[in-house]
Parts: C-alpha cells; structure tokens; sequence
C-alpha cells in the first residue's frame, strides 16, 4: 500500500487523520466526511483485481451499482496516485444495522423499513434467465466441497447429513426453481444483504456495498437475496424482525410473489448459513489455534443452523378468532415469529386483506358496503387461498379474523386438514367495555372497527365454539402467555 493514502493531503483534506480499514480485497480511508475506497491488487478464486485496468472498471461497476440504492453513500469516482477510486460520503459506524441491532435498538417500524427497503430493491433489479435450481446446485456443492475439506472444523458425520438434506430439498424444489426464474423472481440483486450492508439514515435504512465483482454471484432468486437478511436478524436472535421482514415483504410483492416460493426459503436460509460458516473457517484457517476459539464456534453455529434450516417441523394453521377489541392482531404478531419454521409464520390478517381486495392503503377507512356479507365472504375466500398457498409451500400460518360465523371456523379447520397441517383455534373474550375502549383508543389501523361495530358483533349468535376460548381482558402479555402455555410454545416473544 502507498503510504502516502495515510495523509489527509492525498484526500485534498490536508492535515485531516486518516482511518484506515483494510478488507481481503481492498482498503478504505476515511477523511473528514468522506471515505475513499481503493482495489488491492490480489487474484482469488472468485474475483481478479490483478491489473490496473480490471481495478478501474470493478470501482466503476461498484459505483454503477450502488449508486442505484444509495445516492446518498456514493458520490462518484476519481484517481489518486494513479489508483482508481471509489468516493463515499462517510456515515457512522453506530448506525450500521449490525450496530443498531446489537444495541437492542430494533424496533417493529425499522423492521416495516427493513421490507419496503428490500421490496423497492428486488422490484428495480434486472430480470435474469439463469435457471434458479442450477444457481443452487452451485451453491450447495461448493459448500459440501468446503466442509468435506475442513474435518478439523465441520464433523464428517454432519457433513455428510447436511450434503444429504441438500440433495434431497433441491431435487424436490427444482421445479419451483426453475419456474420462478421463469416469472422474473431470478435478478441481478444486491447480493450481500446483511445486517452490516444496511446503514440507517434519517431513520430509514439504506443498502450499501453489493455486489461488484460478480455478475454470477449476484444472479439470484429474489427470496435468496431476502435470505441472508433473514438469516442474519435470526443469527442476532431477533425473530420478531425477522419474521416482521417477511411478512411485510411478502404483503408489498404480492404481486410477483404468490407465496409458493416459500418452499425454497429453507433451503435459501440453509445456504446463507453456510456460506457463513464457510467464510469463517477460511478465517480459522489464517489465525493462530489460540486465536482462533470464537472464529470456530461461530463456524459451528453457522454450520448446525444450516442443517438444522434443512429440517423444518410440519406446518401449522393457528386461527385467532374473536370480536373486535380483543387484540387478535397483536397476539397474533407476537406468536408468529415462534411457530413453525425458521422465519416464523404467515400472518395473514382479514383487516388487510379487505384493504387489499378494495385497492386501498392499509390505514383508509372503508364504506359500510365493504362489510356486507357478499364482501366479507370475498374476504375469507382470500384469506384461505393465501393461507393455503402457504400452508402448501410448507410454511405455518396465523389468519387472524373475527370468525364470528360457525361455517367460517369449520373451513379453516378443514383448510388445515386438506393441507395435513396441525390445527389450533383460538377464541378471544373480553367484556364489552374493554372492546369498546381499545376500538376507540385506535389510530391508523388496518381496522375499522368502531364502537358502534362491537354493539353490533355482540349481537352475533356463534354457535357451537370448540375452539380454546382464551381470557383477552387483561394485558397482552397475560394472553399471550396463556395461548403459548396452550401451544406449548417458548416463553417470551418480541426478540
């Protein structure tokens, strides 16, 4: 490295100090606001800055690249000693998602930002014609290769049992693969979306360092692109983010998801994991034994969490039911991340769905007509069809709805066995006041109950009701820790 980058002069910040943060593939200086990248000129397996020119056209593709998700990061490219530069605005290391999450600071809106974020990404990305199961197989063998290589870290018998799952998922979802890539779900995507590739500004988060230096490794299925953040927010143990991010990533790609792809997500999960586990042994592999000790349980973890990605339990469909002002929707969002797969449930709500069918936004108030019988039987309609979407994509499901009508209970019950998933239903009560002092206290929902509404519904005649009829009167927690006793869920919830 040329000393002189260590002096602020060469920046045009003379007698400013200089960071410097050095990569396996390059070196970047951090001067007053602005942060100066530059290639090293190395040859690996999977990328070539060996020459002058190779080093100016990567900067100008990472430049290219980036540019479209952050114009605020990435301001342009200069030379400087004759080396190709990459020229950023600098932001703060605290406010790099990693930070942020490490710091307890996740909250459910910034998880909401985390879905748009990528939705926004993935809808701009270039469609590509790369078969989807052909991507993966790639994967998955450089994988084996890599474990079967490092006895010394990953166990033979392990090895082989992950190799094994791997085979056996990508044989059966080839087909779902392949035709995703046919309905444009395969892009040119960001590549690397983890949790130290989003920095939040103003609050929003911002995607920063893609891909660059590989148009194969960033062809990708969209829900593998998604994977990695999923991964990363479970790996920091934050389930409720993570199952936050799915679900509203799902409800903002509707259009191009139908939620058969959910069968992939396992085996994309189970590949971002040991891609991690793979990077960090090459790491054990440069440290000293003793230095090594944190490097090789995190190569562990990453490994086990792969194989374990490969054996999710049977789906379930857990209906909460009950009129409104019972809270459906907040437990419901409190079980979701626990039940079923990595990832957690499919929350899907009749509240959003009505929003959905009549094309408005989540939080606009609906005409009387939009709650007649007719359009609430549409409703329901939707709602089973997504939850059988995903019930079939082997994905557990939580409807959350009224279900004040005895035919609409037996149907979700009937759904569940068509689908050879576990059922449970759950009936929310409390007394009239309560309802109506939490439908009052409401503002910018999804729903539109009033207290007029829940005089209404009390009326309803509800017939038989074999469902666990849960006691909703007092704080959610006191709920949701009656209803995971029930489930025989973990305790807790909101990580």
């Amino acid at each position: 490295m040329n000393e002189s980058f260590l002096r602020g002069a060469t920046w045009g910040f003379p007698g400013a100090p200089v960071g410097h943060i050095e990569t396996h593939a390059a070196h970047v200086f951090l001067v007053a606001n602005r942060a100066f990248k530059i290639k090293k000129d190395v040859l690996l397996p999977y990328l070539d800055f060996s020459n002058l020119e190779k080093r100016r056209a990567v900067i100008a593709r990472e430049f290219e690249v980036n540019r479209a998700y952050a114009p605020q990061i990435y301001v342009g490219v200069s030379e400087v000693e004759g080396e190709p530069v990459l020229v950023m605005n600098r932001f703060a290391g605290r406010d790099v998602l990693a930070a942020v999450v490490d710091r307890g600071h996740m909250s459910d809106d910034l998880a909401v930002a985390l879905a748009e974020m990528a939705a926004r990404a993935h809808a701009l990305a270039p469609r590509a014609k790369t078969p989807g199961a052909g991507i993966m197989d790639r994967l998955g063998a450089q994988l084996s290769k890599a474990f079967t290589a490092s006895p010394d870290i990953f166990r033979a018998a392990e090895t082989l049992e992950f190799h094994a799952l791997y085979e056996d998922a990508l044989q059966r979802l080839t087909p779902l693969l392949n035709r995703r890539t046919e309905q444009g779900l395969v892009r040119r995507c960001h590549g690397d979306m983890h949790c130290a590739n989003i920095v939040v500004i103003d609050g929003k988060p911002v995607l920063f360092d893609a891909i660059e230096f590989s148009e194969k490794i960033a062809t990708i299925d969209v829900l593998y692109d998604l994977a990695f953040l999923l991964m990363d927010l479970l790996r920091h143990e934050r389930r409720r983010a993570a199952n936050l991010v799915l679900n509203h990533y799902l409800n903002r790609r509707r259009e191009a998801e139908d939620l058969s792809g959910l069968a992939a997500l396992p085996l994309f999960l189970a590949t971002r994991a040991g891609v991690r586990a793979l990077v960090t042994a090459d790491l054990i592999h440069e440290l000293p034994v003793g230095r090594s000790l944190h490097e090789r349980g995190a190569a562990l973890d990453y490994f086990r969490a792969s194989i374990a990605y490969l054996k999710p339990p049977r789906a379930s469909l857990i209906c909460i039911g009950g009129l409104s002002g019972t809270g459906k929707s907040t437990l419901a969002a409190d079980l979701a991340p626990d039940v079923g797969s990595a990832g957690g449930a499919i929350h899907i709500r009749s509240d959003v769905e009505r929003k959905v069918l009549a094309g408005v936004a989540e939080t606009e108030r609906l005409a009387p007509e939009h709650y007649s019988k007719t359009s609430s039987l549409q409703v329901y309609d939707a709602m089973f069809a997504r939850a059988e979407k995903a019930l079939a994509a082997g994905c557990s499901v939580v409807l959350d709805a009224v279900f004040a009508d005895l035919a609409e209970r037996n149907a979700a019950a009937e759904l569940a066995r068509r689908q050879g998933a576990g059922f449970h239903g759950l009936w929310l009560e409390a007394p009239p006041a309560v309802l109506k002092t939490r439908v009052a206290a409401r503002s910018r929902d999804a729903s539109d109950a009033t207290p007029a509404i829940v005089d209404r519904q009390l009326g309803y005649a509800l017939g038989a009701m074999y469902w666990s009829r849960i006691d909703a009167a007092g704080t959610v927690g006191e709920a949701v820790a009656e209803i995971r006793q029930k489930l025989r869920l973990p305790p807790g919830g909101r990580a």
